[in-house]
Order: structure tokens, then C-alpha cells, then sequence
């Protein structure tokens, strides 16, 4: 019975970690843009640009 239990509490658990990482990063990708750190108005990276 022991044999049997634990993997389904294994799964349970490592499916709700799953889904939680999920949910957090879909929040913090489509939340208002003063919340988000991804816009698209004031970009992270300067791409093609060289500072000297």
C-alpha cells in the first residue's frame, strides 16, 4: 500500500509546484505594465547599440 501512496502524493505535490511557477510567471508576464517588468515602450536591452 506504501508502495502505491507515494507516488501519487508525488505526483500531486510536484504537479501543484508545477502549476503555481506557472500561474506566478503568467501574472507577472500579463499583469498592468507598472506592475510587469516587460514593456514594450521602454525596452530591457538596446539591441544592435555599443557603448564605449
Amino acid at each position: 500500500m506504501g508502495s502505491i501512496v507515494a507516488p501519487i502524493v508525488s505526483c500531486i505535490v510536484g504537479g501543484g509546484l508545477a502549476v503555481a511557477t506557472l500561474m506566478g510567471v503568467v501574472t507577472n508576464q500579463t499583469s498592468a505594465p507598472e506592475q510587469s517588468p516587460g514593456t514594450i515602450n521602454s525596452p530591457e536591452f538596446s539591441y544592435g547599440v555599443t557603448s564605449e
